[in-house]
């Protein structure tokens, strides 16, 4: 998307340098190191917005960080005093946020009875009080400068999960259903601040953690979903394409809403 409405070339060289960095939009991305977030991290830096990028793969971050517009904050979304390091060096160098794109997460894959507690507390901490603590974190510089006509964006990463779950993936489908809870209760919380919630609820998408997945012991009853009635699983792209959906003007009067990106997978139940 744009992050100008005018052509500086036009104007000639002599607009304010002050003028041109105000233009440019801020996002936070979570889990940015991997997968959907990073494919996100990737996107908007290359349409011209400064991304700060947050995960505790610090490695995977000062690779991320080589790239223009992206700025590296190590922090483990599970930890309230990480989470609140992260925002306190966003806030030394940054007066507002115009997005937060929540993607952090993790699965464990077992049954219900074969679920450890230790897997369980790990699904907890990053898939909901992940989100959770990070908004809650972001909301002085999401609401700097925004208003209720030109809203910031808040973008959670849901699951088809949590709609719909899965035999062996039950207690992180519990965790995905919580965050759909979460997305629309800080959507009504937070829209008098001119902050609007929504959340992406995806299929089956190539990732790091859906190879993983894939591979889960027969034991535990998980079944892969397979391609979707389009015939093919989803590419992180896809998925980024109703982020960048979420951020656009076109959104900025959607608020609470939980939008799969399955391909039509949950719609209806179809012969293996």
């Amino acid at each position: 998307m744009p992050t100008t409405t005018v052509d500086d070339a036009a104007m000639g060289d002599d607009i304010p340098a002050v003028r041109r960095a105000s233009r440019r939009k801020t996002a936070v991305v979570t889990g940015a190191a991997s997968g959907i977030g990073r494919c996100a991290v990737e996107r908007l830096a290359r349409q011209g917005w400064e991304i700060w990028a947050l995960d505790n793969a610090e490695s995977a971050l000062a690779d991320l960080a080589a790239s223009a517009h992206v700025h590296a904050a190590p922090c483990d979304v599970s930890d309230p005093s990480s989470v609140a390091a992260a925002f306190a060096t966003l806030a030394a160098a940054c007066t507002k946020i115009d997005a937060l794109i929540c993607s952090a997460g993790v699965v464990r894959v077992a049954s219900l009875i074969d679920q450890t507690p230790e897997d369980a507390n790990l699904m907890l901490g990053v898939n909901v009080l992940g989100p959770w603590l990070t908004v809650r974190a972001a909301v002085p510089l999401l609401r700097a400068q925004s208003t209720v006509s030109d809203p910031a964006r808040v973008v959670i990463i849901g699951s088809i999960g949590g709609i719909r779950p899965k035999v062996g993936t039950g207690f992180y489908s519990a965790t995905k259903a919580a965050v759909h809870v979460l997305t629309g209760v800080l959507a009504v919380e937070l829209a008098p601040l001119g902050i609007v919630v929504n959340a992406v609820a995806p299929g089956t998408v190539a990732t790091p953690m859906a190879s993983a997945v894939a591979e889960a012991d027969p034991a535990s009853g998980f079944k892969p979903s397979g391609v979707s009635p389009l015939g093919r699983i989803a590419q992180a792209d896809d998925v980024v394409d109703v982020i960048e959906f979420y951020l656009g003007d076109a959104a900025k009067y959607v608020n609470g809403s939980v939008l799969p990106v399955d391909g039509g997978t949950r719609a209806a139940f179809a012969k293996q």
